[in-house]
């Protein structure tokens, strides 16, 4: 009953998150999708609207660690599962203490910090998309496998084109914010369906 719950939980929080994430891009704000990373959100008037999505999205990696604790029983995978979940749970209570450069602004310590917490969590989360993969075609199939599947060969696709954006300076401004958006909304989406998985399993 309570992995279920917690399941259940996830799934709300997963939801919570990507509504949050849709505010965000709609509330007027001297931000924009293209030219601007989502963490320069979490500067100026859009921060406690970025400082909620950020604390769902704590809340959603913990809960989802709590059940698949008690779901994935028995998985080979399911330490590795569990602790990369915690740590993004981690790294999401540390990021609002970890504001970041605003794009055109000087590269402060802090703002590198960021940066190294930025490349932790897409790195982590993206190898879970793996695992979790496996897992729901496995023990769960169906659609669920199936979009579990392709959200993560989308989440692979958008990673390496916000990399190539990222170190290439002409791409930067280009294609950069397209990029992590399609990353973070694969992600988020993939998470979702993690989490209805393990509430169906």
């Amino acid at each position: 009953m309570i992995i279920t719950t917690l399941a259940v939980a996830s799934v709300a929080l997963c939801v919570a998150r990507l509504l949050l994430f849709a505010a965000l891009h709609a509330v007027p704000s001297p931000y924009n999708a293209v030219e601007h990373a989502v963490s320069d959100y979490a500067v100026g008037p859009t921060r406690r609207l970025s400082a909620a999505m950020t604390t769902v999205t704590a809340a959603s990696w913990l809960t989802l660690a709590g059940a698949a604790y008690g779901r994935l029983d028995g998985w080979p995978e399911r330490t590795q599962i569990v602790v990369l979940l915690v740590i993004l749970a981690a790294i999401f209570v540390a990021l609002p203490f970890a504001p970041t450069d605003v794009e055109g602004q000087p590269v402060t310590p802090i703002g590198r910090l960021h940066y190294v917490l930025a490349i932790a969590w897409f790195a982590i989360s993206y190898s879970l998309t793996g695992d979790l993969s496996q897992w729901m075609n496995d023990a769960v199939g169906g659609p669920l496998a199936a979009t579990g599947r392709v959200l993560h060969w989308v989440a692979l696709g958008s990673l390496i084109a916000l990399i190539v954006a990222l170190i290439a300076p002409k791409l930067r401004r280009r294609y950069f914010g397209t990029a992590e958006r399609v990353f973070l909304v694969a992600i988020s989406t993939f998470f979702l369906i993690a989490a209805i998985a393990l509430a169906v399993a």
